[in-house]
């Protein structure tokens, strides 16, 4: 018996005597999925998307499900076999599923990270779909350093990158694909692409939400920070540092780690609230969008941020930072030329004088642009016309 042989059985004998204990990560954590819409038909055309395919492995009820990723994806793998495919899902960073799909004869290969850029690269004659989730990274590396910089200028601490390069590397945007899918603003990606597609994502909406009057002479003055761990990326040190400072707005945070709280040594004050974690399904968050009248994400770079797709699906009026990813929602935001504590102050206290009466045309028309735009069905029929186009 060879030494392969060998070290094969012994791997045998420790699988079968660990795999149950770790039955749970089994099954939630599977970096490949194969085969979907197989139809036993010879010459069947093959994608592969690069994705995050944990969520089948997951049970999902509408009900309470906390992101819109799994939304979406069901949605691409919906469309993509409509026309015809049997498809791979691999995860975007898992290299090691190379060794086994690398094979594969792909027609198709759609997504985003490490697995995407190099499929693409071993099998250049497949038609390949690059989806952008995130802006350019390039500007994304840029901005976020300069947060980075202000925040140190300002305490004297020095944090590193918490989103910039995740997924989105400099490398891969360097290459040029068959077509590309963009979130974020297109006109960063013109110089390679002479029509990238664009599309909106979706937005989680509670069941409980219904459109009523509200009263905007006092909720003019409540702001709702609705984000990740991602506190500097996404701006949340910059209204801290204008809310520690003032006591006639008030600041709503939700979806803060220990982590970020920390970093932030976030003052005791009746009006910065933090929620901790919330669940957009809950009769809390209910609460909050009904005392709010703005949804504030003052992050250097998106791709049209989720929090504020969901924001604006409850009637909350986006505050946003110019080309960093929301110009595509043109009348429907207020928008932000520079970041600076001075400046955002400056901001807070126009929007807290805002009229209501014009608060509240605004907060119309958010809500009938978001309920056309952000919700899993209006992706699926953008994404199955771009599809319709490039295939």
């Amino acid at each position: 018996m060879n030494l392969r042989k060998i070290e094969c059985k012994i791997k045998d004998r420790l699988w079968d005597f660990v795999k149950n204990y770790l039955y749970a990560y089994r099954v939630k954590d599977s970096p490949l999925l194969l085969n979907i819409n197989y139809d036993t038909v010879i010459d069947q055309k093959k994608a592969l998307v690069c994705y995050i395919p944990h969520f089948y492995f997951q049970i999902l009820d509408l009900r309470t499900i906390k992101r819109t990723i799994p939304l979406e994806l069901f949605k691409i793998i919906k469309v993509i076999s409509e026309f015809g495919y049997c498809i791979d899902i691999v995860s975007v960073n898992d290299l090691k599923s190379l060794d086994i799909i690398k094979t594969n004869s792909y027609s198709l290969i759609f997504g985003f990270g490490e697995t995407f850029y190099r499929m693409t690269q071993l099998q250049p004659s497949a038609v390949s779909v690059f989806y952008v989730t995130e802006n350019h990274p390039e500007f994304s590396y840029r901005e976020e350093k300069k947060r980075l910089d202000y925040f140190y200028e300002r305490h004297r601490i020095k944090a590193s990158f918490e989103r910039s390069g995740r997924y989105y590397k400099l490398e891969h945007v360097a290459v040029k694909y068959d077509h590309i899918i963009v979130m974020g603003e297109e006109e960063y990606f013109l110089k390679q692409y002479e029509k990238p597609n664009s599309i909106f994502p979706t937005g989680l909406l509670n069941p409980g939400f219904i459109v009523k009057p509200k009263d905007h002479n006092s909720a003019r003055k409540h702001f709702l920070w609705l984000g990740s761990p991602s506190v500097i990326h996404k701006g949340l040190d910059l209204l801290i540092d204008t809310f520690r400072y003032r006591d006639d707005i008030t600041l709503h945070i939700c979806g803060l780690s220990p982590k970020a709280r920390k970093l932030l040594d976030i003052p005791i004050k009746r009006n910065i609230i933090d929620y901790g974690f919330i669940n957009i399904k809950s009769e809390e968050f209910l609460r909050i969008v009904n005392t709010c009248s703005f949804s504030i994400l003052l992050s250097c770079s998106e791709g049209m941020a989720t929090s504020i797709t969901t924001s604006m699906l409850h009637g909350l009026i986006p505050v946003v930072m110019r080309d960093a990813g929301f110009n595509k929602l043109g009348e429907h935001a207020i928008y932000l030329d520079e970041f600076s504590i001075e400046y955002v102050n400056k901001i807070l206290s126009n929007l807290s004088a805002s009229d209501p009466a014009a608060l509240d045309v605004l907060m119309q028309k958010v809500l009938l642009f978001a309920s056309q735009n952000f919700t899993p069905e209006a992706y699926e029929k953008k994404l199955k016309s771009i599809f319709l186009e490039i295939l």
